[in-house]
C-alpha cells in the first residue's frame, strides 16, 4: 500500500517547493488542492501554465495525484452559492486529465452558511437531503464529460454523515461516478470516540460500502466526548484493522495522511504508517 499526503498539510510557498517535500518525506502519492496555487481551493480561474507546471513536478519528484479537491457546500441553503460552486467544479474536473487524475473529491455540505465543515440541525431534513442531491445530479453529467469519479466522503457535520446515507446516495442516483473516500476518523459522532467502538464502526462502515471505496484517508481521532482530529498514531484509530478491512474489501490503493495540525508530526505520522 502506498503512502501519501494531502497537500495543504504541507507547508509549502511553491509548487516545486510542495512537491519536492512531499517526496522527501517519503510520499508516493497526492491528493492535491489548488488552495496554496491559487489561493483558494475552487479558484474561479485555473490557468493552463499552472496546470503544466503542477503536473511537471508532479512527474519530476515521483508524486502521482491520485485525487483533486473539488469541495464546495453542495447543502448551502443559498442556491446562487450551490450554482457557484457548480461552475467551479467543472474547472477543477477539466483539468483533472493533465495529471492523468480520475478522482474529484467532494464536501457533500451543510446548512450552515459560513463553513462547509460546521454542523447544523437541519443538515438531517429532507430539504437539505434534496438540495445536496440535486447538486449531485448536475455533477455527474460533468463526471461524465472528463471522465472523472465523484468521492464522496462521510462527515459528522455535513448532511452525508453516515455510511447508510452514503449507500442511498449511491443507489438512489445509480451512476457508476459515485464512488467512497474511507476516512476511518470521519465515521464517529460526537460521543462516539472511544476505543472500545473503533474496530464496529471500522467494519460496519466499509462492509456497507466496500465496493465503492476509491480512496482511504489516514487520518486520527483523539478520545473523548467531541471531534478531535490527530494525524495518524496519535489517536485511538486502529490502522492495522483499518488496512486489513481495506485489504479484504478489495482495496488496492494508497493511504493518504491527512489531519496532521502541525507539520513537525509529519514524519512520525508517515513513519507510523510506514511501520504498518
Amino acid at each position: 500500500m502506498k503512502i501519501g499526503a494531502f497537500s495543504p498539510e504541507i507547508p509549502a510557498d511553491t509548487t516545486g517547493e510542495l512537491f519536492r517535500k512531499a517526496r522527501e518525506y517519503g510520499f508516493s502519492q497526492m491528493q492535491y488542492s489548488y488552495s496554496l496555487d491559487a489561493s483558494e481551493e475552487m479558484p474561479e480561474l485555473i490557468p493552463d501554465s499552472l496546470n503544466r507546471e503542477i503536473a511537471a513536478e508532479s512527474a519530476r519528484n515521483g508524486i502521482e495525484i491520485v485525487a483533486v479537491n473539488g469541495t464546495f457546500n453542495m447543502a448551502h441553503p443559498d442556491i446562487a452559492v450551490r450554482q457557484k460552486g457548480i461552475v467551479r467544479f467543472e474547472r477543477v474536473a477539466s483539468s483533472c486529465g493533465i495529471y492523468g487524475c480520475k478522482l474529484v473529491t467532494l464536501c457533500t455540505g451543510t446548512r450552515t452558511r459560513e463553513r462547509m465543515w460546521a454542523a447544523h440541525p437541519d443538515n438531517d431534513t429532507p430539504e437539505a437531503w434534496k438540495d445536496m442531491t440535486a447538486v449531485m445530479e448536475q455533477l455527474i453529467p460533468i463526471a461524465d464529460k472528463y471522465d472523472v469519479s465523484l468521492g464522496i466522503e462521510i462527515e459528522a457535520t455535513n448532511v452525508i454523515n453516515t455510511p447508510e446515507k452514503a449507500k442511498k446516495l449511491i443507489e438512489d442516483l445509480k451512476s457508476p461516478r459515485l464512488k467512497i473516500v474511507m476516512d476511518a476518523a470521519n465515521l464517529f459522532h460526537a460521543g462516539m470516540a472511544k476505543r472500545e467502538n473503533v474496530r464496529t464502526v471500522i467494519a460496519g462502515a466499509i462492509g456497507l460500502l466496500g465496493p465503492w471505496i476509491v480512496l482511504a484517508h489516514g487520518k486520527d481521532i483523539k478520545e473523548g466526548e467531541g471531534l478531535a482530529f490527530t494525524g495518524a498514531g496519535k489517536g485511538i484509530i486502529d490502522f492495522k484493522f483499518f488496512i486489513a478491512e481495506l485489504e479484504r474489501a478489495g482495496y488496492r490503493g494508497g493511504m493518504l495522511l491527512h489531519g496532521i495540525k502541525d507539520p513537525k508530526d509529519i514524519p512520525s505520522c508517515a513513519e507510523f504508517m510506514r511501520q504498518l
